[in-house]
């Protein structure tokens, strides 16, 4: 059973007033960049508990964890069972109003919530991929059998220097307080965090059916507003 909500975010920006025509936009180029949808109290908090779970865990990657792919590693799976704290920014109500949207259902479904902090001068990069390749169905995905959506908040300024998303080789230069959104079919990747400060995002990951529970399992549970 799913945890209640601790906290609801009460107050988002209004920019999904003419969602619809960035619903078109989304499924046409398989991402979309909407800017300044979170609170700046909001994105601070967020940042906070990202990189302070990111420290907690340094040492311990490569080391086997009981759930997500199973071993931990620099992009923290399933966050908001390490720290409880980000549950009600995963399961945020504007949250399921952009992933019901989005994933166009009316009853979307909890899959993954991660952290991806990059220091700075560090060695993590992503290389080109998309989402769905790494299970838990690749050909299913490709299919249009089901559908995922990766809602990354962008919790610091990005830019090419930092090892900001290159989404269909064109680079995202987003600030904090925006949210992209990238289809799970989508090729995209990132470069290493080549200046003095951190970069960081919270990727909250939504699927139009119960797609979870491989390996050693993801949420797999409906996502109730």
């Amino acid at each position: 059973m799913l945890k209640p909500k601790i906290v609801e975010v009460k107050e988002v920006k209004t920019m999904l007033r003419h969602i619809e025509d960035k619903v078109d936009k989304f499924n046409k180029e398989g991402f979309i960049h909407l800017k300044q949808v979170i609170p700046t109290d909001v994105v601070s908090e967020v940042r906070r508990l990202a990189i302070t779970l990111k420290r907690k865990y340094d040492t311990r990657t490569g080391q086997p964890r009981h759930n997500g792919s199973g071993v931990f590693w620099a992009g923290l799976e399933l966050a908001s069972t390490l720290d409880p704290n980000l549950w009600k920014y995963y399961t945020a109500d504007f949250m399921f109003d952009i992933a019901s949207k989005f994933l166009s259902t009316e009853q979307p479904y909890l899959f993954n919530d991660q952290v991806v902090v990059k220091d700075p001068g560090g060695v993590l990069s992503f290389e080109p991929h998309y989402d769905n390749q790494y299970g838990p169905d690749p050909e299913g995905a490709l299919k249009g059998e089901f559908k995922t959506i990766n809602c990354s908040w962008i919790l610091t300024n990005m830019t090419r220097d930092n090892g900001c998303l290159w989404i269909n080789d064109k680079p995202i230069i987003a600030k904090a307080g925006d949210i992209v959104i990238i289809d799970g079919n989508t090729m995209h990747h990132s470069d290493i965090n080549k200046t003095s400060k951190v970069r960081a995002l919270y990727a909250c990951v939504y699927s139009n059916k119960p797609i979870g529970n491989f390996q050693k399992g993801f949420y797999n549970e409906k996502f109730n507003k």
